[in-house]
């Protein structure tokens, strides 16, 4: 007689041990004693590497508007000048910290006595590493590993949609209207990389208020030349878009991208202010306007 083969079984996800230690995105060694329950998080990239891997947090700051149901919890000050009183007195297991921009807390929270961990999105691999981090940290290694994999999914979609490369600015100005242009290094100039577009402000020193933008005059805007140009405008109307800007601002006013309406907002908050896991929305919005807006 035929032997019954025997059912496969069915595979059991792999729990996280605690004490457990991590190594953070800042490169620090933190230890987790038991897992984490009251967390909170200081910056939206934080907030929401925490809610896509599965994770609920107890706190937040401010400025973390995503996912819906974080806005219901109590806030603890700005990503900025977050309240070490405000966060102490949800008595903290877990804080997150987002790294270029938060770094110089870790000492002073420190003090509140609940390991402190350092996420980044500065780029794919960095948001990755987030998400694999936070979801051993939580106890949901699985949610993570499928975030990780449906971003990925979703950027090499938005990848092949872009064909050719195209010479691009992605610009942003501050109060007194000085423009500058986003790097490779910074995090637009990473979702463009992803698209194989030519950066124009490539090799070019940091400055400005932003960190991985480069004062972009004019004049060199006439020498670039670029075939498409992406705007930031992350002041709220009635302030004025930089777009509807660049046709008055000497310089600009001659490209043949501004005269042909080849300047195209992007979402600020995607762009600028929710920098991590809406990656792949940042990738897919960026695509779709290339193909839309290329000559």
């Amino acid at each position: 007689p035929t032997a019954t083969p025997l059912p496969t079984p069915t595979p059991t996800p792999a729990h996280t041990v605690y004490p457990l230690t991590v190594t953070d995105l800042q490169g620090r060694s933190v230890k987790i004693s038991a897992r984490p329950s009251r967390i909170v998080t200081l910056h939206p990239t934080a907030t929401e590497t925490l809610y896509r891997a599965g994770g609920v947090a107890a706190g937040r700051d401010s400025s973390s508007r995503y996912p819906p149901e974080a806005q219901s919890l109590p806030t603890v000050g700005s990503a900025y000048t977050p309240s070490i009183e405000g966060i102490a007195a949800i008595q903290p297991d877990l804080v997150i910290i987002e790294g270029l921009t938060q770094a110089r807390l870790i000492d002073t929270l420190q003090k509140l006595n609940a390991p402190v961990v350092v996420v980044r999105a500065a780029s794919l691999a960095d948001i990755s590493r987030s998400l694999a981090l936070v979801g051993k940290i939580v106890d949901r290694d699985e949610a993570a590993a499928q975030a990780i994999a449906d971003i990925s999914v979703r950027v090499g979609a938005a990848k092949g949609l872009v064909t050719s490369a195209k010479k691009v600015l992605i610009l942003i100005s501050d109060a007194d209207r000085n423009i500058y242009a986003a790097k490779p290094e910074s995090y637009p100039g990473a979702v463009a990389g992803m698209l194989g577009l030519t950066n124009l402000a490539a090799g070019l020193p940091d400055s400005g208020p932003y960190p991985g933008f480069t004062t972009f005059t004019g004049e060199q805007a006439v020498t670039a030349s670029p075939d498409l140009i992406f705007t930031i405008s992350p002041a709220p109307a009635p302030a004025p878009k930089l777009s509807d800007m660049l046709p008055r601002v000497p310089g600009y006013s001659q490209l043949d991208a501004v005269k042909a309406s080849r300047v195209k907002e992007i979402n600020p908050e995607l762009f600028l202010q929710a920098q991590g896991p809406r990656i792949a929305e940042a990738v897919e919005e960026m695509a779709k306007l290339v193909r839309e807006t290329a000559p």
